[in-house]
Parts: structure tokens; C-alpha cells; sequence
């Protein structure tokens, strides 16, 4: 039997142009690929390309199909750096995000869901190789990628809410403080039908929406974004004529969404109207320890990713609504309920 390293086994029977070496990960469709000089020099004027659009890798998705994986993770050297490209076909695993775990706050990144690219200093790495008794590059990818797998608990939503019920009803319960928040109707911003998409703090990919008269856009108290169905807000809001001002409200940033058919940012400061959270029955939510994706019951393989810090919610008169919220946004806008 072959030796794994990381839940890694090396491929020697791959006969792909461009290839030096192929690692395949036993729990995973995943596969992490070193490619050669010819291959990496077409990808270094597309990995930084903010669009990431995959039609333009194209002949490296035949890496996928020939690999027979959902998630590719290309590496080579390249002028004292150490350079990445990756590659989804799931969105269970967000491209931009799987890049940024790999080198968190000492590497150039960007990217989106479906396809990221990402660039560190050869020095640095070694620093960090070193920092973990790690001789060499491809071994450090290779456990950072093992550990982006098993480091991290996943919740299910409907299945959660159902089978850790009485755990649930165990923790603190919350509500929202008596603050402004503000809100938007979708169809006010778009004509019906029309697709957006918007970026949380969970979500810094971005997730699609069509506009809907059933579809309304959260502001939050530091300018964050997040999309609610219309019988959600009017069970948990009372809205207002008053107008956003983010002078006065004081947000960390520009409320705004993009418009999918041509990407477009539109500002909602000037069409949005305050709200204010009724008392109504809260939630329940505890502090993360660890690193948590929650995928949702209405997006089943969009999820809301988790550090350790945020806070892990459920709405207290459904349980089968999970979230997360960060956690200086949740300190800020949560007060625990009189029991």
C-alpha cells in the first residue's frame, strides 16, 4: 500500500504535459499538482486577473477531468515566490477562501468562489516551513491542505437544528439591542428577476440572489450586507420612513451590491430605510472555538464560514435556522435576554 503524508498518496502513473509531480487526497476529490516552467508561465498573467474566470484556464480543467477531482490546486516557483492557483467545481469549498487558509496574512491573494490564485515570498514561506519542522514547500501545502479538511466542523442546518435540539436550547439565549439597522427591497434596487450578488463577513465571496418582491437586503451596524426573506423581516423588524444616513449611523463601510449581467456596483445608502429589531423571541448562540462551516436549509451548498471568536446562532423559534456572525458585530449589536 502506498504511504500517505497528510491523507495524501503520490500519483506515478500520471502522463499529463506540464505535470512534475501529483499528490491525490484520500478523503477528498482533491488533487494538489506542481506543474512545470511552460505551464506556469500562462498562469502567471491569469492567476491575479481579479475576474478569475475559469473559460480562460480552460485547458487546465482537462487536469480535473484526467485527475478525476472537484478540486485542483496547481503550485510552482517562480522568481523567489512560491505561486498557487485552485481551482472548485463544488461550492462546498470556496476557491478564495482555500487559497487564503493556505498562507492566512502573509500572502498575496485574490480570486473568487470558483477560482483563486495566490503568491508568497519563497523567504517567508521557508520562515513558516521552519516555524512547523517542515522541510520542504510541497510537504507545507500538503498539510495545510489536510488541515483545511479536518480542522473544521461542519453543520448541516436542517440535520443540526433536529438532532441537537436540547444542546441548543441549552445555550445562551439573545436579542438584538434596540439600534437602527436598515434594510432595502431588492426589486428596489433591480428590476424583478434581475440577479445580484453580495459579499458578508461569512461569506467574503460573494452569493447570487434574484430580485424578488420576497427578497430584502439586510444593512448591518458596520455597513455589512445580507440578503432575508420578506416573512423573516416583518416577524423580526418593524420598519420606519427614516432614511440611512452612514454619516450618523457611523458604518465601517459602503453598503452596496453588484449587478451579475455587468457588474456594476450599485450603492443602497441613498434608497435604504431604517428598521428596528422587535423584542420577539431571539436567539440562541454560543462563541466558536474552532473553525465552522454552516450550510444553510434554503442554500445547501452556500455556507456561512466561521472563525474562532465568531459566534455560532440559531433563531430561537426555528432551529433549523443556522448561522454565524462575527463576533466583534455580534458584541455590538447582541445583548443577553432577561431569563
Amino acid at each position: 500500500m502506498e504511504n500517505k503524508l497528510y491523507g495524501f498518496i503520490k500519483e506515478r502513473n500520471i502522463e499529463l504535459p506540464g505535470i512534475i509531480s501529483t499528490y491525490k487526497y484520500v478523503r477528498e476529490s482533491f488533487a494538489i499538482v506542481e506543474v512545470t516552467e511552460d505551464v506556469f508561465h500562462k498562469l502567471s498573467s491569469l492567476m491575479m486577473d481579479v475576474k478569475m474566470q475559469r473559460e480562460d484556464v480552460l485547458e487546465y480543467r482537462n487536469f480535473m477531468k484526467e485527475l478525476k477531482c472537484n478540486f485542483l490546486l496547481l503550485i510552482w516557483h517562480e522568481h523567489e515566490e512560491e505561486r498557487l492557483y485552485f481551482m472548485s467545481e463544488s461550492k462546498r469549498v470556496r476557491a478564495l477562501e482555500f487559497i487564503d487558509y493556505l498562507m492566512p496574512e502573509f500572502g498575496l491573494v485574490r480570486g473568487n468562489e470558483k477560482a483563486a490564485g495566490g503568491r508568497i515570498s519563497s523567504a517567508i514561506l521557508r520562515v513558516k516551513m521552519s516555524e512547523n519542522d517542515i522541510e520542504t514547500t510541497m510537504e507545507y501545502f500538503l498539510k495545510m491542505s489536510n488541515s483545511y479538511f479536518e480542522d473544521c466542523e461542519l453543520i448541516i442546518a436542517a440535520d443540526y437544528g433536529i438532532r441537537m435540539e436540547e444542546s441548543i436550547k441549552k445555550m445562551e439565549r439573545y436579542h438584538k439591542k434596540k439600534i437602527p439597522w436598515a434594510f432595502v427591497k431588492s426589486t428596489d434596487i433591480v428590476a424583478q428577476g434581475e440577479v445580484l450578488r453580495i459579499k458578508s463577513l461569512e461569506n467574503e465571496s460573494g452569493l447570487q440572489l434574484t430580485a424578488d418582491k420576497d427578497v430584502y437586503i439586510m444593512i448591518g451596524a458596520r455597513g455589512e450586507v445580507y440578503d432575508i426573506e420578506r416573512n423573516k423581516f416583518e416577524k423580526t423588524y418593524d420598519e420606519t420612513d427614516g432614511k440611512l444616513d452612514i454619516f450618523e449611523q457611523m458604518l465601517d463601510f459602503l453598503p452596496e451590491v453588484e449587478r451579475e449581467s455587468d457588474g456594476k456596483f450599485i450603492s443602497l445608502d441613498e434608497i435604504a430605510h431604517l428598521c428596528y429589531p422587535k423584542l420577539g423571541t431571539g436567539i440562541y448562540a454560543k462563541e466558536l472555538e474552532n473553525r465552522t462551516k454552516v450550510f444553510s436549509v434554503i442554500r445547501e451548498q452556500e455556507y456561512f464560514l466561521g472563525r474562532p471568536g465568531d459566534y455560532l446562532a440559531v433563531r430561537a423559534d426555528d432551529l433549523c435556522d443556522v448561522y454565524i456572525i462575527q463576533g466583534e458585530i455580534f458584541r455590538q449589536t447582541y445583548e443577553p435576554m432577561e431569563k
